[in-house]
């Protein structure tokens, strides 16, 4: 855990760079510099004991900011409507679904409407034994999520992008995400309507547990080459030799794929914590 901030060094950060010398509290010190402005306010981010202790800094030292704080907060309050106070526990999951999707509706519909579009496109090519639909099943999802997040969906696209969460590794977990809600839900309506449109998700669904879970190691990069390299080899090209569809894809091979899936997706979960933030991740440990 993370030593707190001292009283001196919170009364620097209060003062700020530009501080007299002669307001610094010790003798013969020396305003803040940049770098440990920068150290105080991050740690400041994420400790409710250290701000409380500026707070009461503020108070004593420089009044008068305080009291236009004070000032400044009654004002909004007035004029900005009331915001209801949200359940902990749901800002908590929320917070953590935001890790691995933007919370934006619009784009959650439209990745969610497009991948059962497909389940149900590439579960038609399997009812009719047709090959060619049915090796592409990893990309399908895919696919759906980069168009449903992308910059004219997406409010917040510009900035996720400039991050270095952003590329395949986003891409990837937004597909995790996606395909944990959509997968569960098509097995529902699958043994209530006696189709099978999940079973062609769940390929999808292992492989991109696998790539988050073994890009954590090798990166995911490496990792979601290999993989494809792996399915050319395995899938494709014998789908394409024989015209019809592997007996791995069949239905019978539906139960080895969802233990796959389960355990693949127990294994990102485990991990979880190399796609966080630094900061996020000591703040889990702690």
């Amino acid at each position: 855990m993370t030593a707190h901030l001292s009283r001196e060094l919170l009364l620097r950060y209060l003062l700020g760079p530009g501080a007299p010398a002669g307001e610094v509290p010790a003798p013969g010190a020396v305003p803040p510099t940049a770098g440990e402005l920068w150290a105080a306010e991050a740690h400041l981010e994420g400790c409710s004991r250290c701000r409380t202790e500026l707070a009461e800094v503020s108070r004593a030292h420089s009044p008068a900011d305080t009291a236009l704080v004070r000032r400044v907060r009654e004002r909004l309050t007035e004029v900005l409507p009331a915001v209801p106070v949200r359940r902990r526990r749901w800002h908590r999951a929320r917070a953590a679904l935001a890790r691995w999707a933007a919370p934006a509706l619009g784009p959650w519909v439209a990745a969610l409407v497009l991948v059962v579009l497909g389940a149900l496109v590439l579960s038609s090519a399997v009812t009719h034994g047709s090959p060619a639909l049915v090796v592409l099943a990893p990309a399908m999802p895919l696919l759906a999520v980069a168009l449903s997040w992308g910059p004219h969906s997406d409010p917040v696209h510009e900035l996720i992008a400039t991050t270095p969460r952003a590329g395949l590794g986003l891409l990837l977990r937004r597909t995790a995400a996606v395909l944990s809600l959509v997968v569960p839900a098509l097995a529902v309506g699958g043994s209530l309507t006696g189709t099978a449109p999940v079973l062609v998700l769940l390929p999808a669904l292992a492989l991109t547990c696998a790539a988050l879970a073994l890009g954590s190691r090798i990166g995911v990069q490496r990792a979601a080459t290999g993989l494809g390299a792996g399915w050319a080899a395995i899938v494709v090209v014998p789908a394409t030799e024989g015209h019809t569809v592997p007996a791995y894809l069949r239905d019978s091979a539906a139960p080895g794929w969802a233990v796959a899936a389960a355990a693949l997706g127990v294994a990102v979960v485990l991990c979880r914590d190399t796609y966080l933030h630094p900061r996020e991740a000591r703040a889990r440990h702690r």
